[in-house]
């Protein structure tokens, strides 16, 4: 899955550090990534200097935040409009989505965590209480308020998941009005109220109409594309299995056996892992 990057290691512990020259630089335009040109024609994270090098204004290298480290090199957000609407020579910016396979194994997760907190930060310019610019704090990753003290955490939005099995079955559906057309599962947040238990049984239920039991915790993944933590659960099938689709949701819900089901890339979505840990008889 996505966090699964070892040797390397992801450090989000926080840091009041300042970034230099050669600091690597995350710099986002909605859901798109700045990059460059890496080694063997694939696909790099600039640096401040190389941003700097390429932009015909000057760039600012206080403004840049610190994110994270991978294998203890400090990370930085660069916020675009330090960019002034202008895009480097050389480089250009590609959907996340689009990374897998065409950088080092680190760099997905990397980019979505700082996507993740990219989204946070600017969603949080001003307090939430008296609509005041917030500062950061320099004790903690969190937007302080300088007027009324309100403090601000970034937002991580709990998602379940679930492989609903019948026997060798297993049911799989497909996105209505999303991008992505491949195989999924049923998920959805968590309501205020319920656990994730309890959440996992009603989005069970509003979008293919069935009841569930005997549910078993597979795995979890922090997926920063929808700011959320994913906990993933098998759960059996409790009695009539006639799907009632939600069509709002789901363009598709079929049960498919194991023979059925093709052969997933496990390497970044929990979905996928699931999917095919049922396929190769796993759970």
């Amino acid at each position: 899955m996505i966090q699964d990057i070892a040797p390397h290691r992801l450090d989000n512990s926080f840091k009041n550090i300042k970034a230099g020259g050669n600091s690597v630089v995350f710099t986002f335009a909605g859901g798109n990534l700045l990059v460059c040109d890496g080694e063997d024609g694939g696909i790099a994270l600039p640096t401040m200097e190389q941003i700097a090098a390429n932009l015909s204004a000057g760039l600012d290298v206080e403004n840049a935040i610190y994110a994270f480290s991978i294998d203890d090199e400090p990370m930085f957000l660069l916020p675009q409009r330090e960019l002034k609407g202008k895009i480097p020579k050389n480089m250009e910016y590609i959907n996340m989505r689009n990374l897998s396979g065409k950088t080092d194994r680190w760099v997905p997760l990397a980019a979505v965590t700082a996507g993740h907190l990219d989204h946070w930060y600017r969603e949080h310019r001003y307090c939430g209480c008296c609509g005041a610019v917030s500062g950061f704090s320099v004790r903690e990753r969190a937007k302080v308020c300088p007027e009324c003290g309100n403090v601000q955490y970034p937002r991580i939005s709990p998602v379940i998941m679930a492989a609903v099995t019948d026997g060798d079955r297993l049911l799989v559906t497909r996105y209505a009005g999303r991008p992505y057309k491949g195989l999924a599962l049923i998920a959805g947040f968590v309501e205020i109220g319920e656990s994730i238990e309890e959440a996992l049984k009603r989005e069970v239920m509003e979008e293919v109409g069935l009841h569930v039991e005997n549910l078993r915790y597979f795995g979890s993944q922090p997926w920063g594309f929808s700011d959320s933590l994913i906990s993933g659960f098998f759960a059996d099938l409790d009695g009539d299995g006639t799907i009632q689709l939600d069509r709002d949701e789901l363009a598709e819900a079929v049960w498919l056996s194991r023979d059925e089901l093709p052969p997933q890339a496990v390497d970044i979505s929990i979905t996928a892992a699931m999917i095919e840990a049922f396929r190769k008889g796993e759970m």
